[in-house]
């Protein structure tokens, strides 16, 4: 297949493989300085750099590249002020809440006289939970992240196929890059996959300024571009956007979904507690706001340029859309670093998804504290290799409604921030209340997503309903349980 390869192709082999020469070095280096369960699955402090992007590869994929482009030149600029105020508010959030996160953590290590908690299923077991709350708060989470890592090796597959075919389908490709998912996640664990994230967060960064500033070049400047823009379709450059997107309902519940990400999503609650210190995790946190919004910005520039360049053609995805950009502005070099930066892209955050789901699935079967138990580094390998081979199933189907679960995963773990908050309180009834208010509300969600159920009640979305159900019975228990506040002030250190 290769003797038909062209300068493109080429390019593209080139780089990725100087992308898995790269990966398996940080793996096996990584893999030097494991000493026990604490360093596989947690690292051993990291500092401002790993825990930024750590943070950053954790919300940032490929989506960045293809999806967020595409989404400006469907929605338009009203785009980038939602973008822009939804990350500099999930910061703010992170950084306050975080702060109290680890504090409650530390004071959870004192009365127990044990480790403090670095994953969820560990902060909900050592808080008493009862245990089928936590097997819930588990499967739910693997089921609303199986589709999202399913995504992530589907997107940059198909990518690699439409540069180098091999075959009739992307089937090789999807196994390439699950193979090398895992490479970091069997052989170097959080380390490496940490690692990775700072490099795969640079190239990222450079790709994606580096297609956008080709892209104005390419509009004669950035009042041309607008101004091609505005002769296309004025609608683009206001608010609701051509096709209405940006009403009160989507932004609402766009909002709440995205700024919980960090306290309910595993891979990224996980780069939370293990920051080094506080000072650490603040200047992370802080870093992470400068970062997404260097991030988006370009990516506004590369949705208007495609939308003028896309004028009276058929584009039939994100990718092509980028493609054509790419070959009509940039140098050629630009078209194997889009790709092989999607991929990176995507191995950043898969990665870390599988050894987060791994490790929750084998905290919530232990009794014992993870680090404690000596087989937990198989435990949560075999994990991690499971959730990878059913999503590279599902990667290979048709399946549609399955992109839509992906996209609406961080509702669906959003809902489960009540079974979090349940761990700070000690009443019982509280407890109870507030676990089955969060499985009630995931329940009628996938029922929604199924279309068992109405998306729209009496003009409003399902999620507004169950957004103010969690949010009502939330308030409740800060408001009428002391004990919600008991542990604060008491551990500082």
């Amino acid at each position: 297949m290769f003797s038909t390869l062209d300068t493109k192709a080429i390019l593209v082999l080139a780089l990725l493989v100087l992308y898995i020469v790269f990966l398996s070095v940080i793996a096996w280096a990584s893999s030097k300085k494991i000493t026990g369960n604490n360093d596989f699955l947690f690292g051993s402090g990291f500092g401002t750099m790993l825990s930024m992007f750590g943070v950053a590869a954790s919300l940032f994929s490929s989506f960045t590249l293809q999806g967020m482009p595409d989404f400006f030149k469907n929605h338009g600029v009203a785009a980038w002020v939602f973008l822009g105020i939804t990350d500099v508010c999930l910061a703010a959030i992170l950084l306050y809440f975080g702060l109290k996160m680890r504090q409650f953590t530390r004071f959870m290590a004192f009365r127990n006289q044990g480790h403090a908690p670095k994953n969820l299923t560990e902060l909900l077991k050592q808080s008493g939970l009862p245990k089928w709350v936590i097997i819930f708060f588990v499967i739910a989470t693997t089921l609303f992240m199986i589709p999202y890592v399913t995504i992530g090796i589907k997107g940059p597959a198909m990518l690699m196929q439409t540069a180098v075919p091999w075959g009739e389908t992307h089937l090789f490709w999807s196994i390439l890059i699950v193979a090398l998912m895992l490479l970091t996640l069997l052989m170097g664990g959080l380390r490496a996959v940490s690692v990775t994230d700072v490099v795969q967060g640079m190239m990222l960064m450079f790709a994606v300024w580096a297609i956008a500033i080709f892209a104005i070049h390419g509009a004669g400047g950035i009042s041309q571009l607008f101004q091609n823009v505005a002769n296309i379709e004025p609608a683009l450059l206001s608010a609701p956007g051509p096709v209405g997107l940006f009403n009160w309902q989507f932004l609402i519940v766009s909002f709440i979904s995205i700024i919980v990400i960090p306290f309910v999503q595993p891979q990224m609650a996980t780069r939370l507690l293990v920051a080094k210190n506080d000072k650490a995790f603040a200047r992370s946190t802080m870093g992470l706001c400068v970062f997404a919004i260097l991030v988006i910005l370009p990516t506004l520039f590369i949705g208007m340029r495609a939308a003028d360049l896309s004028q009276g053609t058929q584009v039939t995805s994100a990718a092509n859309l980028i493609l054509n950009l790419i070959s009509h502005d940039a140098p050629l070099f630009f078209f194997a670093l889009f790709i092989v930066g999607a991929w990176a892209a995507d191995m950043s955050t898969v990665d870390s998804q599988l050894l987060a789901i791994g490790t929750e699935w084998r905290s919530a079967m232990l009794k014992e504290d993870i680090q404690d138990h000596p087989t937990s580094n198989i435990g949560v390998k075999i994990g991690g290799v499971f959730v990878a081979i059913v999503s590279l199933i599902l990667a290979q189907t048709s399946f549609q409604s399955l992109i839509l679960f992906a996209i609406n995963s961080f509702v669906g773990t959003s809902l489960l921030l009540p079974i979090v908050i349940a761990a700070s309180t000690v009443c019982q009834q509280r407890r109870l209340a507030l676990a089955s208010v969060s499985i009630f509300s995931v329940i009628v969600f996938l029922l929604k997503m199924f279309e068992v159920l109405p998306k729209n009640i009496a003009g409003l979305k399902i999620e507004i309903y169950l957004y103010i159900l969690v949010g009502t019975a939330m308030a409740w228990a800060y408001f009428t349980d002391k004990s919600v506040a008991n542990w604060r002030g008491k551990v500082t250190v």
